[in-house]
């Protein structure tokens, strides 16, 4: 019997330290929950410029350079912005050079914000594969381009897909820390650029909040959030 009231004792005592321990890492989650930092990878607007249709080679060079300089659509700002945790407090915007971008960001935050243009987020570019009088989608002669510039085959003047890639990964190393010590850390970028940031992003850790995956279009907005306690709960 005395063996038994033993036992009967640790167990109880386990009990109430187990309860407590969860208590703690209950207490310790909701603190983390709320210094958790974000990321936000935003593309930017429509291009205002009609679809292409179909075309040469040349003719998918020329429009693609027509896009890289036109001005974006109107949008409604309330849409985008409700999707960013405590926007007003952001004072910071890293945003790529490109027009469209550029345009985005500003129409987005206004005057009252930094924008820290980096050419580093210029989106992925490549030439465009040059084959007379054949005629396909535009969007497929570009598709053909990018993939052929990709692995390396159509690479022309540009910069190659790897030497972007690396460049995009030390751009990540900076944007992480300055998440970590502000909370938050806002991207305007494009396609394939945020693509690519989200791939980076995940190896490191960073998953998408709650409700925080949007997709790739325009003006989608993705929330990437980096929670330590996670790493022991898994």
């Amino acid at each position: 019997m005395k063996k038994l009231a033993h036992k009967s004792a640790k167990t109880l005592k386990f009990l109430k330290i187990f309860k407590f321990v969860i208590f703690l890492l209950l207490i310790v989650r909701v603190g983390t929950a709320n210094s958790t930092p974000r990321i936000y990878l935003i593309r930017h607007a429509a291009v205002d410029l009609k679809k292409p249709g179909w075309g040469t080679s040349k003719y998918s060079a020329e429009y693609k350079i027509a896009y890289n300089v036109t001005g974006v659509e109107l949008f409604n700002t309330d849409e985008v912005l409700h999707k960013i945790k405590n926007y007003p407090s952001i004072d910071t915007i890293f945003c790529s050079p490109q027009h469209r971008a550029l345009e985005t960001a500003m129409m987005l935050f206004g005057e009252n914000v930094v924008f820290e243009t980096d050419s580093v987020l210029t989106e992925l570019d490549y030439p465009v594969v040059h084959v007379p009088v054949i005629q396909l989608p535009v969007t497929g002669w570009l598709l053909i381009s990018r993939i052929s510039w990709m692995a390396g085959i159509n690479r022309g003047e540009k910069t190659g897909y790897k030497d972007r890639i690396d460049e995009l990964n030390a751009f990540s190393d900076e944007l992480i820390k300055f998440a970590q010590r502000n909370g938050n850390a806002v991207v305007v970028a494009h396609g394939i650029v945020n693509r690519e940031l989200v791939k980076i992003l995940k190896k490191r850790g960073w998953k998408y909040c709650e409700n925080g995956k949007d997709g790739y279009g325009n003006l989608s907005v993705n929330c990437f959030e980096y929670n330590l306690f996670n790493k022991y709960i898994e």
